[in-house]
């Protein structure tokens, strides 16, 4: 279900290396992303609300946003608790609105998702710094693990758009999931000269799921050492963070 509410602030101060201000236009994500932290860290936990499935719109965020950006100079992150682009964005455009007024007011954007529906924004991500999050190279892994999420070829596909339109744009590998490292390794670095990968922080969350696919392997830390090491191989030592 989709629940239109309201907000008191459009941002916050964020802790992420990345930036200094978060925007999170959505509470809840329709990506569904089994693994995902945001389902028992931060606003969702309060709502009651099935993960997933229940998603609430922040519908006056950009109103808030446009009074309160004076207050704020330094970098803006979208998103840390639900993607920006999932489905609702599509009817409600929150995330658009948000870039149209950061861009405005000249404050620099770093955009992550896994979502194709970014390509809408072509015309307002000049001066933005776009992630594409590629957790796996197998689709069968992304339907049972990222639902909601575009398939793995569209949002390789939409790197290489991205790049096209001379978009600064790059891949983030985590968590890294069940995959042929090597096989993923070898189309990234045909698009990016560098990619961020990042282990499975919360395995519990997935660990029924991994032994009913028979994944048990993936649960073990030696795993995300070995897929490092085949990027390593791939892109060199110096080009993964």
């Amino acid at each position: 279900m989709i629940y239109e509410t309201t907000c008191k602030q459009a941002f916050s101060k964020t802790k992420i290396p990345i930036a200094q201000y978060v925007v999170n236009p959505y509470v809840g994500c329709s990506h569904a992303c089994r693994y995902c932290y945001a389902q028992f860290i931060g606003p969702f936990k309060q709502t009651g609300g099935r993960w997933g499935k229940d998603v609430w719109v922040k519908i006056n965020l950009p109103q808030i946003l446009e009074k309160d950006l004076p207050k704020a100079f330094g970098r803006f992150f979208l998103s840390s608790i639900c993607d920006p682009y999932q489905h609702a964005e599509k009817k409600y455009g929150i995330t658009r609105k948000v870039l149209e007024i950061l861009k405005l007011h000249w404050r620099n954007v770093r955009i992550m998702t896994k979502s194709t529906l970014i390509l809408r924004d072509l015309d307002l991500l000049k001066d933005a710094e776009v992630v594409i999050t590629i957790t796996t190279d197998s689709d069968q892994v992304r339907r049972i693990l990222e639902p909601g999420a575009s398939s793995i070829e569209e949002r390789i596909k939409a790197v290489e758009i991205l790049k096209q339109h001379d978009i600064k744009v790059g891949v983030f590998v985590g968590p890294v999931l069940p995959m042929n490292a090597k096989r993923l390794a070898e189309k990234l670095a045909k698009l990016v000269d560098t990619v961020t990968l990042d282990k499975l922080n919360y395995p519990w969350l997935v660990k029924d799921v991994y032994k009913k696919m028979g994944w048990e392997e993936w649960l073990k830390e030696e795993k995300f050492f070995e897929v490092l090491d085949e990027f390593q191989k791939v892109f060199g030592e110096n080009a993964i963070f």
